[in-house]
């Protein structure tokens, strides 16, 4: 499979799966049809290869368990917001720490750990809105999304030598990220979520729960080698998930629901999934999934049963704020390192000379340097051990020595 086309099947696989996701939740009355659409799509993403029977039923006990730690940590501590915060906060950092930890291989019960934990308090704090048990939302629509991606890894196979070229470019982008890990960053990461779930948790909103999974998904897959450019993707995908979405929901209200879900979800999730797969390893790949996160959590606000009254300019108006807060609090809170190697050293050097002198000058100091005042060569000016070095034409003359005389042994 030439490069070209190496993202097809990956790509239309799962398009295929965030529509089919979306489309069956909403046929089975679920309060967010967003949320299978958003499982699936996390799971194709983090699995190259179709889950095994066991892995699947791991992953669903990891949703339960996970979501379930959350909730009781919600309702048990609602009323007390600092212990709350304390709670969240350490679950939070248990999160990030198993993402990073992972380094390369799968990330999914992290994954799933940091998503509950951002909007499962929300939700308990809102499950009148819903009209349903948060856990049972959350198994029904896990077990929806497992459900789909068997289906469409039967449909679309991986190919044996793709997925493993997948699995090492994860494995060393994980390792890239891993070099660069540690508590001081895990620890920006849960003071960056904190605040913006807080404010929902004062001011209930549907909004919460697609601003909050977005979050959390940019701070999973976000590159610190990658510094203010994927910030700026950030921006520009977040706005053209929520202005793809606003679009797909007036289709969705002058249009047959059924048809024009289906196309519309199709669409926007083909459109996001082309750019993840084309911008898996480059910057643009972290925030190519929080864009499709955005629209399909939207859109199935829309496309809820409930029929959340939210009008679509708060929407996108909601999700830019975010976006904005991100930003800044991404470009205070976890800039990007500095660099290190033989790249900065040479850079520190270039700075640091005197102008005018050309990149000769700078490694020729660097190499007199490294080799110490008393290894210095020969004739080098300024240096401890200088000696002329002998005349044209002539032969050096060694030195003398207690059985040597000035120009050689000396004769009996």
């Amino acid at each position: 499979m030439s490069p070209e086309t190496a993202w097809h099947r990956p790509a239309l696989r799962l398009a295929f799966a965030a529509t089919l996701a979306l489309v069956w939740g909403t046929a089975a009355g679920e309060p967010l049809p967003g949320l299978t659409a958003v499982l699936a799509a996390q799971i194709l993403v983090g699995m190259p290869r179709a889950p095994r029977v066991g892995q699947a039923a791991a992953l669903v006990a990891v949703i339960l368990a996970t979501g379930g730690v959350a909730f009781a940590v919600a309702s048990t501590f609602s009323d007390r917001p600092l212990i709350l915060a304390v709670a969240l906060g350490l679950l939070f950092y248990a999160g990030f720490s198993m993402h990073e930890r992972a380094a390369g291989k799968q990330s999914l019960p992290a994954t799933m750990l940091l998503n509950f934990t951002a909007v499962v308090p929300v939700l308990t704090f809102q499950a009148e809105m819903l009209g349903a048990g948060v856990l049972e939302t959350l198994a029904t629509s896990a077990v929806r999304a497992m459900l789909v991606v068997w289906l469409l890894y039967a449909l679309l196979p991986a190919r044996p030598d793709k997925a493993a070229m997948d699995t090492a470019a994860a494995t060393a982008s994980a390792m890239r990220k891993a070099d660069h890990a540690g508590p001081a960053r895990r620890l920006a990461k849960v003071a960056i979520v904190l605040p913006a779930q807080f404010f929902y948790l004062a001011e209930p909103t549907a909004l919460a729960f697609p601003a909050l999974i977005g979050l959390v998904t940019f701070l999973c897959a976000q590159d610190p080698t990658a510094g203010r450019v994927q910030l700026v993707i950030l921006l520009l995908g977040n706005l053209v998930g929520s202005v793809a979405a606003a679009a797909a929901s007036g289709v969705l209200e002058v249009g047959p629901q059924l048809p024009a879900l289906t196309l519309m979800t199709l669409l926007g999730s083909l459109g996001f999934a082309r750019w993840i797969m084309t911008a898996r390893r480059r910057p643009g790949g972290a925030v190519a999934l929080t864009g499709l996160v955005t629209f399909l959590t939207l859109f199935g606000l829309a496309a809820a049963p409930h029929g959340f009254d939210v009008p679509v300019l708060d929407r996108i108006m909601d999700i830019a704020v975010l976006s904005l807060y991100t930003v800044g609090a991404t470009t205070v809170l976890l800039p990007p390192p500095r660099p290190q190697g033989p790249a900065a050293t040479e850079r520190h050097s270039s700075e640091s000379s005197p102008p005018g002198r050309p990149a000769a000058w700078q490694r020729t100091m660097q190499v007199v340097m490294r080799q110490g005042p008393g290894n210095r060569c020969r004739g080098w000016p300024g240096s401890a051990r200088h000696e002329p070095g002998p005349r044209p034409g002539t032969r050096a003359v060694r030195p003398s020595s207690p059985a040597m005389g000035p120009a050689g042994p000396q004769s009996a």
